[in-house]
């Protein structure tokens, strides 16, 4: 529902078009103070009761982003919506460095505007909160650190410092195991949306044949067993916000779907013909090279700009080496709480043979080989002939650690040492998903469950 009455101001140089805009949005029942100038937006923009700033980015760009430094100095307690043909993609990149919340595209629907804006009015409050990032990006408690002080992860910190604030789309980019997740949880739990949830799909986890259905849910009788109606992750997104994991495994025909959804914010169920309305925040990623993939056509090239307004590089781990030794200890922190064997240190050799290596698998098979390395430890200290790192020279660290899990928990039932229940599910788990290559449905069907109670378990261990 419109916040009937909420005042906004807008910057616009064209008198026309902002008559136009302005009496749209009147119409919509809200109260449009209109500025055309620096001084005469300096003043509107002092008034107490002001809600929201739509600001024109126009022909003269120059100008429009001076004045939009200026406003976030003299009103930052105020979100900022920017407007600018979707051409303008450096543009609007520029604008959300100096502070914008969000770009509208124009020519302008009135009607989406009307929901932008009303959002955003709606959750104002969290908008101008600040989320201190001076210690480092460090997760709320139960979530995993991004630990490091490199510059190139540093630069991943300020560019998540940046984003945060703003509801554009976010593009992730990196080689698997780098992080992508944990970023996508750190923009969330930091921005305007945290009270609201986050929501995640793995695209190239999911058949095609269900991915749609996984999206966008189904009514009864869409399919052969679809016996109910079935919201999708769109749905529950609602107000957060989805992290669409290896984006660029959708098909062509799920494209053009989201390409809708993001343009539109609208949506119909498998089967449906009912349109249901979304407002979520869209964080995508990828560990492809994705302009490779829209040069060569297989990826649309139009629902790239829209994803990549903000795109966010993480650098392997072999680019930031200085950071191996804190994530080393921190991942045997978290070894030694989780197995309980008072593993205390590594070695100074060992920890010289982890920063020397090339890690194919990155941050992701680092915290593997020290999970491992603790299961092997007979003392208090790692040393270099527990790594192992020769088993890892191929890149294929995933099989080798379920298989350890698998004899150590033997070993242990033979000694009389009773794993919990908890640990026993973990290490099947990742067992049968390591020997189905990833492939939830047949791992599921080789325990003999349910493909949500492995999502639940792979949740449950994030």
């Amino acid at each position: 529902m419109t916040q009937q009455g909420a005042k906004l101001l807008l910057v616009h140089g064209s008198d026309e078009a902002a008559e136009l805009l302005s009496s749209n949005l009147s119409a919509h029942g809200f109260s449009v103070e209109m500025a055309h100038d620096a001084e005469n937006t300096k003043r509107a923009a002092e008034s107490e009761n002001l809600e929201l700033i739509l600001l024109d980015l126009g022909h003269e760009t120059h100008s429009a982003i001076d004045l939009l430094a200026v406003l976030q100095k003299l009103r930052e307690d105020l979100p900022v919506l920017v407007m600018s043909v979707p051409e303008e993609r450096d543009l609007i990149v520029s604008a959300i460095h100096m502070g914008a919340f969000d770009w509208v595209p124009k020519p302008v629907d009135i009607e989406k505007l009307a929901a932008t804006v009303d959002s955003l009015i709606t959750r104002k409050g969290f908008l101008v909160e600040p989320v201190s990032l001076v210690e480092g990006l460090r997760e709320e408690p139960g979530f995993k650190k991004i630990v490091g002080d490199s510059d190139r992860i540093r630069n991943v910190f300020r560019s998540i410092e940046i984003v945060r604030a703003s509801d554009v789309p976010v593009l992730l980019l990196g080689e698997t195991g780098t992080g992508k997740d944990l970023v996508a949880k750190a923009i969330h739990y930091r921005g305007t949306r945290r009270k609201n949830p986050l929501v995640t799909v793995n695209c190239a986890a999911i058949p095609e044949t269900l991915l749609e259905s996984e999206l966008f849910g189904h009514v009864k009788g869409a399919f052969t067993g679809a016996d109910r109606d079935r919201i999708g992750k769109f749905e529950e997104a609602h107000k957060g916000t989805i992290f669409l994991d290896e984006i660029a495994e959708m098909s062509p025909a799920t494209q053009a779907k989201m390409l809708r959804v993001i343009e539109e914010k609208k949506f119909e169920r498998v089967g449906g013909n009912q349109p249901i309305y979304t407002d979520v925040r869209i964080i995508a990623a990828t560990n492809q090279n994705i302009g490779k993939a829209v040069s060569e056509s297989r990826f649309r090239r139009d629902l790239y700009y829209r994803l990549a307004v903000f795109p966010i590089t993480l650098p392997p781990l072999r680019e930031r080496r200085n950071d191996i030794p804190e994530l080393a200890l921190y991942f045997l922190q978290r070894a030694t709480a989780r197995t309980g064997k008072k593993v205390l240190k590594i070695s100074g050799d060992a920890m010289q043979m982890l920063q020397n290596y090339d890690w194919p698998g990155n941050v992701r098979q680092l915290q593997n080989c020290i999970n491992r390395a603790v299961l092997l430890s007979k003392d208090d200290i790692i040393t270099p002939d527990q790594l192992n790192l020769s088993d890892f020279a191929s890149g294929e660290e995933e099989v080798a650690l379920p298989e350890d899990e698998l004899g150590q928990m033997v070993s242990r039932l033979q000694r009389g040492d009773i794993p919990s229940l908890d640990e026993v599910e973990g290490i099947l788990i990742r067992t049968a998903l390591v020997r189905c290559s990833g492939n939830i449905s047949d791992a599921a069907k080789q325990l003999g469950v349910s493909r949500s109670t492995i999502y639940r378990k792979m949740r449950q261990e994030e």
